[in-house]
């Protein structure tokens, strides 16, 4: 089950779960949580960074190459609602450095106000999760959520990260999540509260080097049947000539890592200007699986989430359909500094919601 592709180590290690500070201004690390809910109508993201990607003073520091001191850190937590296939709630809220706090021995992070860790209890284990964040118009939404793992570990015995490659921790494909999500009005008034329940996921990933020059295009996303999970990505790097295109299928506590081949159809381009492929037909002699990226959640210059359509069919004919979250990333346009003020206008700072939702 080892993966040896240059360029891309996957894992998935609870051991590997923690920080991994690096001395490159340009390293950045971030821990992924999604789920979809049982009634399929919501869905929701969290992603704790601790160098955001996005922020236009991250790049901007790179992009000038001044490097004025070691490990100048900008990081974010982001918060995402979906209901009805429409946001509700979304809050990207970037912090000051010396309010991030993470742990190189166990799964921990806090910034700010916000923070996950890892927890054993007597009815499993899994991650805490603890949201409060600034929505734009001075509203403030708490989240406390709880990632149940039951599909987790399966690569064990791996849990080194490689310097110079990308870095995909799937700590565990396969989790219950419940909790709460509370909405407030800028008087304190409760506006909104959110019972959740249903199916997520967690991974993490890491790399020392700058997004925009080493990540070509990246399709990925997870999809949960009722008796096992499938991952899927297609990872291209600038300078390579092939891509990295893989299943992964969760079942019984083990993954099988599939080598696929790829077919994309529908052309599409979004409003931002980033185009991209609506369906992505993955295949090999196991099993296929037929993605339809029909309805984008969210999306900018570089990024897009979608709640998709997965169709897996098998060699005996059998098949089976359920939703999924899917994403592409394309990062070449973060070399430029164009987008900065209009990337801004959608980040909370200084303790503030967003001007933008």
């Amino acid at each position: 089950m080892e993966n040896n592709n240059k360029g891309f180590n996957l894992l998935s290690s609870t051991i590997a779960n923690v920080w991994h500070p690096q001395e490159k201004q340009e390293a950045y690390e971030w821990w992924y949580f999604d789920a979809i809910s049982d009634r399929e109508r919501e869905a929701l993201v969290v992603i704790f960074m601790d160098n955001f990607i996005f922020s236009p003073r991250y790049n901007q520091l790179i992009r000038r190459k001044q490097n004025l001191r070691v490990n100048v850190r900008f990081p974010a937590v982001a918060f995402f609602f979906y209901k009805d296939e429409k946001v509700l709630y979304r809050a990207i809220n970037e912090f000051s450095e010396d309010e991030f706090q993470a742990s190189v021995e166990k799964p921990f992070c806090r910034i700010g106000s916000s923070e996950f860790n890892f927890d054993c209890t007597p009815y499993g284990s899994g991650y805490l999760v603890r949201v409060n964040a600034q929505l734009p118009k001075n509203r403030r939404l708490e989240a406390n959520l709880e990632w149940l793992s039951i599909e987790s570990d399966l690569l064990s015995k791996k849990t080194d990260f490689v310097a110079s490659t990308h870095n995909w921790n799937l700590v565990a494909a396969r989790s219950d999540v419940t909790g709460k999500i509370k909405v407030f009005h800028e008087n304190g008034k409760l506006e909104n509260t959110i019972n959740f329940r249903g199916t997520g996921y967690h991974d993490h990933n890491a790399d020392s080097r700058w997004m925009p020059e080493t990540i070509q295009d990246w399709y990925w996303g997870r999809v949960h049947f009722s008796d096992s999970t499938v991952v899927f990505y297609h990872y291209k790097e600038f300078n390579t000539e092939t891509p990295i295109t893989k299943l992964v299928v969760i079942r019984n506590g083990s993954a099988k890592i599939l080598d696929s081949e790829l077919k994309k159809k529908k052309f599409r381009i979004n409003r931002y200007g980033l185009s991209y492929w609506q369906e992505l037909n993955f295949s090999n002699k196991e099993l296929e699986l037929s993605v339809n990226q029909c309805k984008v959640l969210d999306g900018s210059f570089f990024y897009l989430r979608f709640l998709s359509e997965a169709r897996i069919k098998f060699s005996d004919g059998s098949s089976r359909v359920e939703k999924a979250i899917s994403e592409h990333l394309s990062a070449k346009k973060l070399k430029r500094s164009w987008f900065d003020r209009l990337i801004d206008m959608r980040i909370g700072k200084n303790g503030k919601g967003a001007l933008l939702p």
